[in-house]
């Protein structure tokens, strides 16, 4: 993905998350938009809503391609599950989230974790909590409290499939574009265009 034009001297915070597919993406951008009202709080845009397996901190913003490098190799796409949960962290933070997590996402976030070190990158290195935040600042502490639950399977948030992406905080940022994001190459793909070309 090209920079955007901006002072070299730029800085990003950076992440490793789990992006969710455009149709759940929308959906829960509406649910975003929905709480954040209610709750008289900020909502992500449903383009940058995620799911954080590291988040790394300030660095160039020229450091996302090296990042993307570190992780190369890793599944870029990965299989749905869906949001069951809604829940806060402390009084003015709602998040979505599964209530069991999948098999397969502890060992990637592993495995994307140990990328990082063996690259000599700096990350917050706290237990693991599946979330996928929705709305920031909430000022109306009471409708918070009430958006809290556990949805029974007609009501979860269904995600069919997941796409591992850096992600960093956009230079130009506006509320409905806050993150830049760089995808990881997918490996089927990869391999397949590889085929081709040795065919040729």
């Amino acid at each position: 993905m090209a920079e955007p034009s901006c002072s070299p001297l730029a800085a990003s915070r950076f992440f490793v998350a789990l992006r969710p597919d455009v149709l759940a993406s929308g959906r829960l951008g509406r649910l975003a938009a929905e709480l954040g009202t209610r709750c008289r709080g900020r909502p992500l845009a449903a383009r940058d809503l995620h799911l954080t397996l590291a988040f790394i901190g300030e660095l160039p913003l020229a450091e996302g391609d090296r990042l993307v490098a570190l992780l190369a190799g890793l599944p870029a796409k990965h299989p749905g599950f869906a949001l069951d949960e809604i829940g806060r962290f402390g009084p003015a933070l709602l998040w979505a989230g599964p209530s069991e997590d999948p098999p397969w996402i502890a060992p990637l976030v592993d495995a994307v974790r140990e990328r990082l070190r063996a690259g000599g990158v700096r990350f917050d290195a706290r237990a693991f909590k599946s979330h996928l935040t929705l709305v920031r600042n909430a000022r109306d502490r009471a409708a918070v409290g009430t958006a809290i639950a556990h949805l029974d399977p007609k009501r979860a948030h269904p995600v069919s499939t997941w796409r591992l992406a850096v992600g960093g905080s956009h230079p130009e940022p506006t509320p409905e574009r806050r993150y830049l994001w760089r995808r990881l190459p997918d490996i089927e793909a990869a391999g397949t265009e590889r085929r081709h070309r040795s065919v040729k």
